[in-house]
Order: C-alpha cells, then structure tokens, then sequence
C-alpha cells in the first residue's frame, strides 16, 4: 500500500484523476437511482461541465511536475474520465 501512495504522489496530476473517478462513480450512481425514479440527468450535465474546468487544471498541474507530455497526456486522461465516460454510461443506464 505504501508503494502506491509513493507512487500517487510522485505527481499530484494522479491523486487529481483517482479524485475524478472516485466522483464520477459517485455521480453515475445517484443517475442510476435517479433514472429508476424517473431523473432527467442533471448531475451528469453538471459533472461535465465541472470535469472540463478540472480536466484544464489537471493538465496544468501535470505539466508542472511532468512537461508539455504530461500535459496532453492528463489531459486526455481527464477528458475521458470527466466528459466522455459519464456521457456514455449514463446512456447505457
């Protein structure tokens, strides 16, 4: 467990991501229960929205410790965590 938390914080952009998908799963669960209710998919558009301005911070924070590589590279991370995952599992559900 050590090792992972060595590992975490070798970058700061890493703890941000685990961050992203610890609230997204959290989020497609409330859609889940929300959907079954009849729920209209509001907290998805607003995790999207929120994602986009953490996904740019993220990237930034990555560049930081890591470089222009590591800036494209959490970026993408990001926008797939906080855009494009919640959009398509929340029109699975």
């Amino acid at each position: 467990m050590q090792e992972i938390g060595e590992w975490l914080l070798v970058n700061p952009a890493r703890i941000m991501v685990l961050v992203s998908l610890v609230f997204s799963t959290f989020i497609l669960w409330g859609e889940y229960g929300g959907r079954r209710s009849g729920g209209s998919g509001w907290l998805t558009l607003a995790r999207v929205g929120i994602g986009s301005i953490f996904s740019v911070v993220t990237a930034i924070v990555a560049a930081f410790f890591g470089g222009v590589g590591a800036f494209f590279g959490y970026l993408l991370v990001q926008i797939l965590v906080c855009v494009v995952l919640p959009l398509v599992l929340v029109d699975r559900i």
